[in-house]
């Protein structure tokens, strides 16, 4: 029986500003451990609140749930942990300074009258939201990729999303997401023949980056995109959603096992 002392799941997503999902993720890789009322339900204490603040903000110091989970077999270590928030947040600033002073000289540079180069200036614009995004994704790339991977891949992601514009085949990418968002507010099953369309032609969409990445980056990239509660925050997200994600996996398996 729930008592003022304990939480539901529902409750403590609410407080921690996470979902029930994570919540039961975290469960599964042994880092909470509620304890279940008469009726099975799970019964999160004050104990397990705390454990869930340390998890949450080793993820935000840039721990994986794998490292977490080696860190909270023994004492934790304060000073380990705030060194490692330290590292990253000086990291951060050094580069955003880098990209404030650049979006500084350009406003010197433009008077009031000035009406600047509309692509150019969509470009600056654009690089500074772009750094944001990769700047938090640094460490997370760093975990699944070397250095000479890390530059592979940005070397094929220019080449079919160029910074300094939109292309047709980024377009088609947010045209299909949104397709499949729709499909799951219409509560589409993945076994219908719309979700066989969609995922055809997520598959299409998928070869050409499949082709210029090979077998081996390909790899990883999924094991990154099918880790992604291990480290997706606010900060650092991937463009489709896990329920789309969790949608197109669902269809390709029933395809594969249809005879």
């Amino acid at each position: 029986m729930m008592n003022k002392r304990t939480l539901t799941i529902g409750e403590l997503a609410t407080i921690a500003g996470v979902t029930p999902r994570a919540l039961r993720h975290f469960e599964a890789a042994g880092l909470l451990r509620p304890c279940r009322a008469d009726n099975g339900r799970r019964v999160y204490r004050a104990a397990d609140v705390g454990t869930l603040t340390h998890i949450l903000l080793l993820k935000r110091a840039g721990y994986t749930l794998r490292e977490i989970a080696s860190l909270s077999h023994g004492p934790l270590n304060a000073k380990r942990l705030l060194q490692a928030q330290l590292s990253v947040l000086e990291t951060r600033r050094a580069d955003l300074d880098a990209v404030i002073a650049q979006i500084k000289a350009a406003c010197v540079l433009m008077s009031e009258d000035t009406v600047p180069d509309l692509k150019s200036f969509c470009a600056l614009i654009s690089k500074g939201q772009d750094h944001m995004t990769h700047n938090a994704m640094k460490d997370v790339l760093r975990h699944y990729f070397t250095p000479e991977e890390q530059q592979r891949w940005q070397e094929m992601a220019n080449s079919h999303f160029p910074p300094t514009d939109r292309t047709a085949y980024a377009e088609q990418w947010e045209k299909l997401i949104a397709q499949c968002e729709d499909a799951l507010s219409r509560n589409v099953s993945p076994q219908s023949s719309e979700a066989a369309e969609l995922l055809t032609a997520w598959k299409t969409l998928q070869q050409p980056l499949q082709n210029a990445t090979g077998p081996e980056l390909w790899r990883k990239a999924n094991q990154m995109y099918l880790e992604r509660s291990n480290w997706e925050t606010a900060e650092r997200k991937l463009p489709f959603s896990p329920d789309v994600q969790n949608f197109i996996i669902a269809a390709a398996r029933h395809q594969a096992a249809t005879p």
